[in-house]
């Protein structure tokens, strides 16, 4: 069974009440969903015009190279459809507001008893006049909730801000995507200073929680998995 959670099935969730908490992680599945967005995130460097040097404008990159690519990288129509309008949503976006960029790793941040967490791509944008890490959440259905977002800008502001003063005035946002019934999806930013964060310990404490409760329920699926299977406890168990 699944042990750790996806980061944004993890930003959902961890800053809800302990009873919410339960809730929705009984509602997550071992399945898979019907497709994922890996081939949207494997072209947001071509998308967003982003180099490994310094920040330059260069020529951006044509939308239908960018959509060749997705085509080739999709497993299927309905997920090469899904990630056409997340990309174009975002290319039309990066267009409109002349977004460049360069390349720049951060660390995942450490958090709980041995998760790391990554809320951001590997990219600095200059983006409206401001030095900009970005983190996209193409996701339509279970996306990240106004509160999901705080948890996430939070934990970019205590790795890429509070960790390295180089990047301490440097705006932290999240992307999500309207939706459209046709065409792309329409890109919007969502800001670190627009909402109050919570500090490393808090999101600490949601973490720890939350996993003690997934673990509950990933040992109460086990048990009832080997009840259905005419099987005794596990040697050890609780």
């Amino acid at each position: 069974m699944r042990r750790s959670l996806h980061d944004l099935d993890l930003a959902r969730i961890a800053p809800l009440a302990k009873a919410d908490k339960r809730t929705e992680l009984a509602k997550l599945k071992d399945s898979f969903p019907p497709y994922g967005y890996k081939p949207f995130r494997l072209c947001i460097l071509d998308i967003l015009n982003v180099e490994a040097g310094p920040l330059a404008v260069l020529p951006r990159t044509p939308w239908a190279s960018v959509a060749e690519a997705i085509r080739l990288q999709g497993k299927s129509l309905e997920e090469i459809k899904a990630n056409l309008r997340a990309a174009e949503g975002l290319f039309n976006f990066a267009t409109d507001f002349e977004i460049v960029g360069r390349r720049h790793e951060f660390f995942p941040l450490a958090i709980g008893l041995s998760e790391k967490v990554s809320y951001w791509s590997p990219v600095v944008l200059s983006f409206d006049g401001h030095a900009t890490v970005p983190f996209f959440d193409p996701r339509k259905s279970n996306k990240l909730t106004p509160l999901g977002r705080r948890f996430a800008l939070s934990a970019m502001h205590e790795r890429i801000r509070v960790s390295d003063p180089d990047f301490a005035d440097v705006r932290l946002a999240v992307f999500q995507f309207a939706n459209p019934k046709e065409g792309p999806r329409i890109a919007k930013a969502y800001f670190a200073d627009d909402v109050e964060l919570f500090d490393y310990s808090t999101m600490d404490e949601m973490v720890r929680e939350t996993y003690a409760i997934w673990t509950e329920i990933l040992e109460e699926r086990e048990a009832a998995a080997r009840k259905a299977a005419g099987l005794g406890p596990i040697f050890g168990s609780r």
